[in-house]
């Protein structure tokens, strides 16, 4: 990216930062007031009707935030997934919620009434695929490639070797012939990388991780 246009790429961001907030804000105090409307319609008053609304609103909020968490740590699909469910679960609770109040089977005034939850959810949806697309950019190099650019000094301490299999009969873990690669200074000096570095600059899973660690240790003098 050249500098030029770098000053304005983060005012984007900055803009969009901004907009998806107020987006998010508005569209939870919509769907807010909807659930109230629903809980007053249905027996409830004072600040159990005031309350109510947070048990389902909350979801959509709390499975968005993991999302994101999700995404800075890359956590694996299974760990993903249920911040996916929950995040759907509380979305579908808060349209029925917010479509339910409404008197009368116009199909307008049903749309208008479900677009606050879908909205809020959107908003936060949106943001995150900026997100995610940012730190893509920011990834560092493969790692074929970097391997090759560093200069290795004659002096250097050969690389290990990367055996095809470990000792128990299974194949080598997507990735790890490319760690080994990686850190082969470090292998050969007797080192073993923890399983939070291989995470972060792998960009894989705790299982994953484990499994690319597992397979290093093997290496190791």
């Amino acid at each position: 990216m050249t500098g030029v246009l770098r000053a304005p790429r983060t005012a984007a961001l900055a803009v969009i930062a901004v907009l998806v907030a107020a987006a998010s804000l508005v569209s939870f105090a919509e769907s807010y007031r909807g659930l109230w409307l629903w809980a007053h319609e249905h027996g409830l008053a004072g600040l159990w009707a005031v309350a109510w609304p947070l048990q389902v609103d909350t979801f959509i909020a709390v499975g968005e935030l993991a999302l994101f968490v999700a995404l800075v740590d890359a956590w694996a699909f299974r760990s993903r997934l249920a911040a996916w469910s929950v995040t759907g679960l509380g979305l579908a609770v808060s349209v029925a919620g917010n479509v339910g109040h409404i008197t009368g089977h116009d199909p307008a005034s049903r749309v208008t009434a479900a677009v606050p939850p879908l909205a809020a959810a959107a908003a936060l949806a949106v943001g995150l695929g900026v997100l995610k697309r940012v730190v893509a950019m920011r990834a560092p190099a493969p790692l074929d490639a970097a391997v090759a650019a560093v200069p290795s000094p004659q002096n250097s301490p050969p690389r290990p070797p990367v055996p095809a299999a470990l000792g128990n009969g299974h194949g080598a873990p997507e990735g790890a012939p490319e760690a080994a690669r990686l850190y082969s200074a470090e292998l050969a000096a007797g080192e073993l990388p923890s399983i939070r570095r291989i995470r972060r600059e792998l960009h894989v899973g705790q299982d994953r991780a484990q499994s690319v660690q597992a397979y290093l240790a093997a290496l190791v003098p």
